[in-house]
């Protein structure tokens, strides 16, 4: 078991690598795609990479969950066996719509998967919020303090996801302005843009930063 725990620990510690620097690539990406005077169809091939790129960090948050589980259940937290075989389910079923989302294009009901994905990132908001009130009000848990402090940090990284990717769709409005013809109403579309997904990433960071640190120091 102690040598299956390092393994999940390795994992998990890899996750959190590609999920930042695959995040940072999306970020630096996103900034050249927002440049003043790029043509729309260099804007989209930009996009096109962006977007292969940010295929990356998805997968990652996808695969953290049930790695983290898996090792709060071995660490020794309260958790019913059966609950986290059925994360790694839900989690890998989730990876493999991102994957048909991603690369489905016209051959996948996309429209009908991406409300899917929004429905299953509100479920999980909800269930890791629920899990931090419910083990908090109890008057003896046995769940320490820092994992419903990590539990209540992911809530607000999946909140902070969702509003990154309301800001991520305004691309297409700058794009149909393009394509009328308003060149300066496009630029001041993406600049805003770019101003709130930078505020929004910088959050994302932190957010992610502090379930690091709350999982390896443990302070309280």
């Amino acid at each position: 078991m102690s040598a299956s725990y390092e393994w999940l620990r390795f994992t998990h510690v890899l996750l959190f690598a590609y999920w930042l620097g695959a995040d940072l690539g999306v970020f630096l990406a996103g900034g050249v795609m927002s440049r003043p005077g790029l043509a729309v169809a260099e804007r989209n091939r930009i996009r096109s990479l962006l977007m292969d790129i940010d295929l990356a960090p998805r997968i990652a948050l996808l695969s953290i969950i049930p790695v983290g589980f898996q090792m709060a259940l071995w660490w020794g937290a309260p958790l019913p066996p059966v609950v986290v075989d059925v994360i790694w389910v839900l989690s890998l079923a989730w990876v493999v719509m991102a994957l048909v989302i991603h690369f489905g294009h016209a051959r996948a009901p996309i429209g009908v998967l991406l409300r899917v994905d929004l429905v299953c990132r509100v479920a999980m908001l909800a269930g890791f919020s629920w899990l931090a009130w419910w083990q908090w009000q109890l008057p003896e848990s046995r769940v320490p303090d820092w994992l419903l402090m990590k539990f209540v940090v992911v809530a607000a990284i999946v909140v902070d996801g969702m509003v990154l990717r309301v800001y991520s769709g305004q691309w297409r409005l700058a794009i149909e302005r393009f394509a009328a013809g308003d060149q300066a109403g496009g630029e001041r579309l993406l600049k805003v843009r770019r101003r709130k997904a930078a505020i929004t990433a910088l959050i994302m960071w932190a957010l992610v930063a502090c379930a690091a640190f709350l999982g390896v120091a443990k302070p309280f």
